[in-house]
């Protein structure tokens, strides 16, 4: 609570969460962003196919080994199927979980928490930024539209995919001067690294998938830490590579375990399955307060790349 949240930045579930995070953060602060979070992701679990499987009998049992095979193999094949397939490539059902869980009136008209989400343009492959009133059910649709799963979103007559392919989240809006920040903490939620990456296709897909979505985060993490270096230097005296040096950087990776889910963990949206990921999540973000939480509002705790990426593009 001693953090004073000034914008946020997200794509994809990422964005989703940063809509119940701004909305509930105007309704009543911290209180209120994480009450915002979990009633979301309440919502959105209750209106799961998946949530009669989700009791403790079944999730200890032999079935629930089946039943995460058979989510695999439809995760696998679903991509394969026409984005005009009735009922099986529409995101109705997370459309009204996000209208029933965030409103969307009071995210428009707050200030105190501007909310930038990233749209993947399909024709162009550009990232399309959305932010303000911008941000309506249509862009946050779009903004998670994974094309192996869903038909794509349109916006005003445009049509979107993921903004996980071109700003993972996008860095650029929360860097200017008129946001104020010294510090900027990028949450990860898909590793840079896996080592153990099997034959089989499932893993193979999965590794594809975080290699594409973490690209764009590498690019501007890498840009970033460049500029700073730059910036720091005293014959620099551009006002935006300045504005760049006031930010102190930070990144709470995800823990290695997250890897090992396979890919369809991110179509399990069972109570107990998010509430795991939760408790990831947190001793992540407790094991990086410990070690570099004493650094915010200091000096960055990510000053160049992570050591295993550092080797290989070096």
């Amino acid at each position: 609570e001693d953090v004073e949240l000034v914008g946020i930045s997200g794509a994809s579930a990422g964005a989703m969460n940063g809509a119940a995070l701004a909305a509930g953060f105007a309704e009543d602060g911290i209180r209120g962003a994480v009450a915002g979070m979990e009633r979301m992701w309440r919502t959105i679990s209750k209106t799961s196919p998946l949530a009669p499987f989700d009791h403790e009998q079944f999730r200890q049992s032999y079935f629930e080994q089946m039943f995460m095979r058979s989510l695999e193999y439809f995760h696998l094949t679903s991509r394969y199927f026409s984005p005009h397939t009735p009922g099986l490539r529409s995101m109705d059902a997370l459309r009204r979980a996000m209208a029933a869980s965030v409103d969307l009136n009071i995210l428009n008209k707050q200030t105190a928490l501007p909310l930038h989400i990233s749209a993947t343009h399909i024709p162009t492959g550009a990232a399309r930024m959305f932010t303000g009133t911008e941000v309506t059910l249509d862009s946050l649709m779009a903004s998670a539209c994974l094309p192996d799963l869903f038909a794509p979103v349109e916006v005003d007559g445009e049509s979107y995919w993921d903004g996980g392919f071109t700003a993972n989240p996008a860095l650029t809006p929360l860097l200017g001067e008129e946001m104020d920040a010294t510090d900027m903490i990028i949450v990860q939620i898909t590793p840079f690294v896996d080592s153990d990456v099997s034959g089989a296709l499932g893993d193979r897909t999965r590794r594809v998938s975080e290699i594409g979505f973490n690209a764009c985060l590498l690019r501007d993490l890498k840009v970033l830490t460049e500029l700073k270096e730059i910036s720091s230097l005293e014959q620099c005296n551009d006002p935006r590579l300045k504005a760049i040096s006031r930010i102190n950087l930070h990144l709470i990776s995800p823990p290695a375990s997250i890897g090992e889910r396979g890919g369809a963990s991110k179509i399990d949206m069972r109570w107990s399955v998010l509430l795991e990921l939760r408790a990831l999540g947190r001793e992540a973000a407790e094991t990086w307060l410990q070690q570099d939480g004493v650094l915010m509002g200091k000096k960055s705790s990510m000053v160049e790349m992570p050591d295993e990426i550092a080797k290989v593009m070096a």
